[in-house]
Order: C-alpha cells, then structure tokens, then sequence
C-alpha cells in the first residue's frame, strides 16, 4: 500500500487513561470496548520481546507458545483505528496492574499528526501467510513480525505522531504518538 508519509494530516483522536488488571483478561475487555478486536501486539517481557497478532480475545505469537503476563514489563495492541499502550509502572512490579493509555483516531478532539515508517532492522528470509523471518546476517540477529499484504525485502513499522500546541509559547511539537501496522519499507532503487 503506497501512502503519502511525513505530511501533516487532520482528523480526531480520543485519549483515554485507565489502570487494569492483565491478569484477569481485563485488557481484552477494554480492547472490545474500544473496537480495538483484532490487530498486531508487540510485547517487552523481562526476557525478550514478542510480536504477535490478536482477535477476539485471544493472541498468537510468532513463538506459538502461550502469553506470559507475569514477564509482561510493557505491549502495544494496535491496528489502523488505535492503540492500546500497556505499561507495568515500577510501583506495579509485583503485581499484574497496568497503566493503559488508549488512543482511538476517528473520534474524540480534532487534531493534526503525521505518520513516518521506521525500518526494521534485518531483510525478509521467510515469509508465509501469518509472519515474516527478517534476519541481519552480520549481526546475526533475527525478529519474527506479523505477515503484511505486501511482499517486500525489507519491512518498518508505521507510527502516528500527534501535534499539539504550547498553550504559553505556541510552539507545535508531538505530544503523543502510537503505533499504526507493520508495512513495505522498500525504497525505489534499492538493490
């Protein structure tokens, strides 16, 4: 999907903030109430970080094995409608409470934000109908992300970033930003 990136775009954007429970399912609760029912995840544990995909109450890492709420230090369920932003603050560390800040674009205060891709590190070495193997040989490192439409050699992930203004000042700057979908990152003329 070719887009226009890096120009500023109008639209409405809704910002919640809320505190839950992970452990409980809580948070497949609060994406269902926020229309936010399927989608990619990427999740920080204490260990690694996982990507996967989510729908109706339920995620598939690239690993195939089972969530592990209790390693969750942060995540991020998004698709093109919002986000939701999980953070286990250091006074939670013992527990399963989150900080949850959900952005839901469409509604909500009028805005202005700009999308930018970031590529991921690493070139496609596999691909299948669910993920992609993006491996940098040299460095011998590897990431397994969720399967886009597009076939490509090399994949980045889109993010919106917000504009707001200094009430005292004026000045425009990004006050909030969220991830969007993982797409082509190919650029004309690359070999």
């Amino acid at each position: 999907m070719k887009e226009e990136l890096l120009t500023i775009e109008t639209g409405q954007v809704r910002h919640k903030q809320l505190c839950a429970d992970v452990e409980d399912s809580r948070i497949y609760e609060i994406l269902a109430e926020n229309g936010l029912t399927e989608g990619t995840v990427v999740i920080w544990q204490v260990n690694k970080i996982r990507w996967g995909t989510f729908r109706d109450g339920h995620i598939t890492f690239a690993d195939g094995k089972p969530e592990q709420t209790a390693l969750w230090l942060e995540g991020r369920f998004f698709n093109e409608k919002g986000e939701a932003h999980l953070t286990r603050e250091k006074s939670f560390i013992k527990t399963q409470l989150f900080s949850i800040r959900v952005l839901l674009d469409g509604e909500g205060e009028s805005c202005e934000h700009v999308d930018t891709l970031s590529r991921f590190w690493g070139e496609c070495k596999a691909q299948d109908a669910d993920w992609i193997t993006l491996r940098d040989d040299d460095r011998k490192l590897e990431q397994i992300v969720p399967a886009v439409a597009d076939q490509a050699r090399f994949y980045g992930l889109v993010t919106r970033s917000y504009i707001g203004y200094d009430a005292v000042t004026a000045q425009a700057g990004y006050q909030d930003y969220r991830y969007v979908r993982i797409a082509s990152a190919d650029q004309k003329g690359e070999i």
